[in-house]
């Protein structure tokens, strides 16, 4: 859930901090007051198009700051916009790129100029499958997909084998006997330079040692030790330093053990170190020959296993890996047909759910259907992709929902299909601005119902300049622009926290001032929508 956002020096905001809450949030305000400003300062952190152009004047650089919270986890998204710009996650450098991955998961956006998550066919594809209940399958579909491709890559590397030469199958089992011989082992390289700086190094760590032990046997901390030991006899409030240094004592007598232990076994026998040069060299041709790292030419021994191993039959081998790949494109025909059997019964079940809710948002004649297009192959997310289709009046043709004109018309088809899938949408957050473009009366009364039913599942942002919109509000938030310090116009937002606040507010919405009757019209919105 957005926290909070924000803003300094971006165009004609100095300063503002704006908190959301659960629920509906509702941000209005006059005419050119900036209201989509703040929804275009919350797309910046989520990986925006920005430029030095939208720095306020006079400011060297303008900064938005967004702030997530899911339980006790909290992720701020940072963006910098000036002569050169920037991006951080956490305060750690990130590029606008990584804001986008990661908002895809947490905000969807839709508005007349922002980028629409749900016009991207893989989108809505993934929403059809949601809908359907269809996740489970999805995943068995990726699965089966995983395990074709393996299947086939196995027997191309087998044929691969089989068409080479008897001379390159004699050279693969010479590299294979060559690695055998090193018998690598993972982790001996790091064990054995340090066990040869110790051998190279083994007097003087001798000498160090004895010096270090000597030093421990001094009977200072002994006699300490007794002197206080003495003194707490003959006053208590000494006992606890008593008790320590005797733990320091035989701490001390401990750690001198263990070094007396050490320098003892300290090995310096020149032909122990030639053994020890010899491998660590042996170990460096086979890391320089096969990968550059033992792992690697541990890996590439395994590879090498493998292919040697199919030589000895690799007629049968083949013929075995032929009848898994196909074994196992015959499961993923199989798990796709599902998949696509449960897409074409929610595909008919979404169309005409979300043509009710068109209906119900007046825009009557308006068509939306849902079109599964077969692929040329079967990839991870199945044999088809959903292009949601829409035309907005009759006798005018379906179009791909991605070319239906911006604005409150798109707004409104988003609206609807998110209000079907609310129950399996899982992005957290959505954000409309200009989702009540012409439209007014009983059709906004609708519209309103909807995000207010949105709002109970998700966070909901909505910019809007209607007052029956606006009186559903679990949080009313107002942008208002005036006149700063140095007498050059400001953004500001403010919470209205009173019903009074609200109706002077849905007044003025609705007639330009809170004249008694507006007042008394915005009570009664407010009544009505909490209704």
């Amino acid at each position: 859930m957005l926290k909070e956002l924000r803003v300094r020096d971006l165009a004609l905001v100095a300063e503002s901090r704006v908190r959301f809450g659960p629920g509906l949030n509702l941000l209005t305000g006059e005419t050119g007051s900036g209201k989509s400003l703040i929804v275009d300062a919350l797309s910046l952190t989520l990986g925006a198009r920005g430029g030095a152009d939208q720095v306020r004047h006079g400011a060297q650089r303008a900064v938005v700051e967004a702030v997530f919270e899911s339980g006790a986890t909290q992720l701020v998204l940072q963006r910098e916009l000036g002569k050169r710009g920037a991006a951080r996650i956490d305060g750690r450098p990130a590029t606008p790129g990584q804001l986008r991955e990661l908002a895809g998961g947490l905000v969807a956006i839709h508005g007349q100029h922002e980028h629409h998550a749900l016009l991207d066919t893989d989108a809505q594809t993934e929403l059809l499958d949601a809908y359907a209940g269809a996740l489970e399958m999805r995943i068995a579909v990726g699965a089966a997909h995983s395990a074709w491709v393996a299947a086939a890559n196995a027997l191309r590397d087998l044929e691969q084998v089989r068409s080479r030469g008897q001379r390159e199958q004699e050279y693969l089992r010479w590299q294979l006997q060559e690695l055998r011989d090193a018998d690598l082992k993972d982790g001996e390289e790091d064990a054995l330079s340090a066990e040869r700086a110790a051998m190279r190094h083994a007097a003087r760590l001798a000498e160090l040692g004895q010096q270090a032990v000597d030093a421990l046997h001094e009977d200072g901390l002994a006699r300490a030790s007794a002197a206080v030991r003495s003194a707490a006899d003959l006053d208590p409030r000494l006992a606890d330093q008593a008790a320590r240094l005797d733990a320091l004592a035989e701490e001390t007598a401990d750690v001198a053990a263990e070094i007396r232990r050490y320098a003892e076994v300290l090995d310096s026998d020149p032909r122990r170190l030639e053994t020890i040069e010899f491998r660590l060299a042996t170990l460096e041709t086979m890391k320089r020959k096969y990968g550059g790292t033992v792992e690697a030419a541990i890996e590439e021994r395994g590879k090498l296993e493998l292919q040697v191993g199919a030589t000895a039959d690799v007629a049968a081998a083949v013929s075995a890996a032929e009848a898994e790949r196909e074994r196992r494109r015959a499961e993923l025909e199989a798990a796709a047909a599902r998949l696509t059997k449960a897409r074409g019964t929610a595909s008919r079940r979404m169309e005409k759910a979300v043509a009710a809710e068109l209906e119900g948002l007046r825009l009557e004649g308006a068509r939306f259907e849902i079109a599964l297009r077969p692929q040329a192959e079967i990839g991870p997310s199945g044999a088809e992709i959903a292009e949601m289709m829409f035309s907005a009046n009759p006798g005018e043709p379906l179009a791909p929902l991605a070319r239906v004109a911006s604005g409150g018309e798109l707004a409104r088809v988003m609206l609807a299909i998110k209000t079907v899938g609310a129950a399996v949408d899982r992005l957290p957050t959505l954000v409309f601005d200009e989702v009540d473009a012409g439209i007014g009366g009983e059709a906004a009364i609708q519209v309103g119902l909807r995000l207010k039913a949105l709002g109970s599942g998700h966070q909901v942002l909505v910019v809007t300049h209607l007052a029956q919109i606006a009186s559903f509000a679990d949080h009313h938030l107002v942008v208002e622009k005036a006149p700063g310090d140095d007498g050059r116009n400001v953004v500001t937002v403010r919470e209205l926290g009173s019903d009074e606040e609200r109706a002077r507010e849905l007044a003025r919405m609705m007639s330009g001032g809170s004249t008694p009757k507006a007042l008394a019209r915005a009570h009664e919105l407010i009544e009505e929508a909490r209704g």
